[in-house]
């Protein structure tokens, strides 16, 4: 269950027409490789979108699994993040386990407001983080002191998604 749970969970990710469905397996590494250490990325399960279907370009050994979403930006998260992704993913209740993501290159920005939105309007305080790490799942709600600003200040750490069952803790590390 927990590796059709991943594969779920990535597919909702990386929704077909991925922009690295047509790149060479090379290339797509050399993009995963920018989202985690070495060593994470290395010995981790590394996916991407074949059309509407999901293929494995590494088998990995240490339950990490990595792939770039739809548009192009690469992550890692360990299954106890997988599973709290397909639980955003499916509008599901998250699961009562705590995840850890990384996503060492950024991303390109997401509401702070709706977790599915998909591109900025005047009002959903649409926010870029540059590299950083995320803790998601219960563990978030008792780290008091974090901000829950709707627009803080991306370069210090924050909870995204305030309020809503899926807020994380956003860490930047650079």
């Amino acid at each position: 269950m927990r590796l059709s749970l991943v594969g779920s969970t990535l597919l909702a990710l990386a929704v077909a027409g991925s922009l690295h469905a047509q790149s060479s397996d090379a290339d797509y590494m050399a993009t995963v490789k920018r989202a985690a250490p070495p060593d994470i990325v290395n010995n981790a399960t590394v996916v991407r979108m074949n059309g509407s279907a999901m293929q494995t370009i590494q088998k990995g050994s240490n339950g990490w699994t990595c792939m770039a979403d739809q548009v192009g930006v690469p992550m890692c998260m360990d299954a106890n993040a997988a599973e709290w992704a397909h639980a955003w993913q499916t509008h599901a209740k998250p699961p009562e386990k705590t995840g850890f993501m990384y996503m060492l290159s950024g991303d390109k920005g997401a509401s702070n407001t709706d977790p599915w939105a998909t591109a900025k309007t005047a009002s959903n305080h649409w926010i870029e983080t540059g590299s950083h790490v995320m803790i998601v799942g219960p563990t978030v709600k008792t780290m008091v002191g974090y901000p829950k600003d709707l627009d803080p200040d991306p370069k210090k750490p924050y909870v995204m998604w305030p309020g809503t069952q899926y807020e994380h803790l956003m860490l930047p590390v650079k």
